[in-house]
């Protein structure tokens, strides 16, 4: 594949840049530290990819070899100047991200974001259903997450990073309604006073507020441990996100 030969190149023009960057005078030892060890870690996950790639896209190849060589006409005290030395930090900070995002656009890894999204999604659904179960209050949690969560959704979708964090936000207030729902459905099961006060408080049989309680353990537990079990996935694979 065209695709193999170009991150070859790539790993080569940065193995090039390393070497300039010893050289600069410019930046102080410890910026040129930072420069070296994005793009030794930039130019493994290019060397990498030469022997792990699946995909073939030539043309996003091509994209990154044409950025890894605007970095190295960059990578010369002459250069530095005229664009600036926080300007070329970006550029090296760019190539970083660049190198991470080709490993799951070049390699099956990006299944591994879409599972996390896939599970994200269903213990999301689940969490709207325990909402559904519980008292009138948390209907009006449900509604105030409604729309964030769907656009979560929509823009997880798309590998964006700001969709990435937003998921983040998110998570947390789900997980720990959860957690008290399983809590409170607990105790009530296993006190009988507390499930006969109910039962008559709301005109229901015993067996009803039983299986109502049971259902929201159920949910509960579902919606914790894949909403858990997503956000772990989702921060192990977080550089697949621009």
């Amino acid at each position: 594949m065209r695709s193999i030969e170009i991150f070859k190149e790539i790993a080569e023009i940065l193995e090039n840049v390393e070497e300039r960057i010893e050289r600069l005078k410019l930046l102080d030892p410890k910026d040129k530290e930072k420069a070296a060890k994005k793009i030794k870690e930039a130019r493994k996950n290019f060397l990498e990819l030469s022997n792990e790639s699946t995909v073939e896209n030539e043309e996003l190849a091509n994209f990154f070899l044409k950025r890894a060589m605007r970095l190295k006409t960059s990578t010369t005290d002459k250069n530095i100047e005229k664009i600036g030395k926080k300007s070329y930090m970006r550029s090296v900070d760019e190539i970083l991200k660049f190198s991470r995002v080709a490993m799951y656009e070049f390699t099956d890894r990006i299944k591994e974001v879409l599972k996390g999204y896939r599970i994200y999604a269903l213990g999301m659904m689940f969490f709207f259903m325990l909402c559904g179960v519980l008292p009138a209050s948390f209907k009006v949690v449900t509604l105030f997450l409604l729309v964030p969560v769907l656009f979560s959704l929509w823009t997880l979708k798309k590998r964006r990073y700001l969709a990435l964090m937003s998921v983040f936000i998110l998570i947390p207030l789900p997980i720990i309604i959860g957690i008290l729902a399983i809590g409170n459905s607990v105790h009530a099961i296993t006190n009988p006073a507390m499930l006969q006060e109910i039962a008559e408080s709301m005109a229901k049989s015993l067996t009803f507020i039983k299986a109502l309680f049971i259902l929201t353990i159920a949910l509960g537990a579902l919606e914790v441990a894949l909403l858990s079990y997503a956000a772990y996935m989702l921060y192990k694979h977080r550089h697949a996100f621009l």
